[in-house]
């Protein structure tokens, strides 16, 4: 009795494993050339309470990001939509480090997904798409 429990207790946990690989996520690190996704929690800011935030959005075309520089204030949540025809990154300058403002490497993203992130604080932020580096634009928050 206790062997088929155990028989149905690994068949459930490699159901289970199998189910998540095949939803596209992945238990192990990223490979060489993979740009990491950030987590939710890492890529997000927390907008400002009070009056409504501003949005804008961002468009990844195969001629690079439309508009390529872009002035908002702070608390605007910029949104970049993927219409490039295929997968692309919202990465924080330079590359390839993308060291200058971590919550902006948002990760890649297909054709057709979008990405966002709120801008609470003033500065200059330098992105680019990894996979093709000559894709660049800017946020202004002031």
């Amino acid at each position: 009795m206790s062997k088929l429990i155990l028989g149905l207790i690994v068949v459930v946990v490699v159901l289970a494993g199998g189910y998540y690989l095949l939803q596209g996520k992945s238990a192990t690190a990223p490979t060489a050339g993979e740009v990491p996704q950030a987590a939710p929690s890492e890529a997000m800011e927390a907008a400002p309470t009070g009056a409504a935030a501003e949005e804008v959005t961002v468009t990844l075309t195969e001629d690079g990001y439309s508009p390529a520089s872009v002035t908002v204030k702070p608390g605007t949540k910029v949104t970049w939509k993927n219409m490039s025809g295929k997968p692309a990154t919202v990465s924080s300058a330079p590359h390839p480090t993308h060291t200058d403002y971590p919550p902006l490497n948002l990760g890649s993203f297909a054709d057709g997904e979008s990405h966002t992130l709120t801008f609470d604080k003033a500065g200059t932020y330098g992105y680019h798409n990894h996979f093709d580096a000559s894709q660049k634009g800017t946020i202004v928050v002031e």
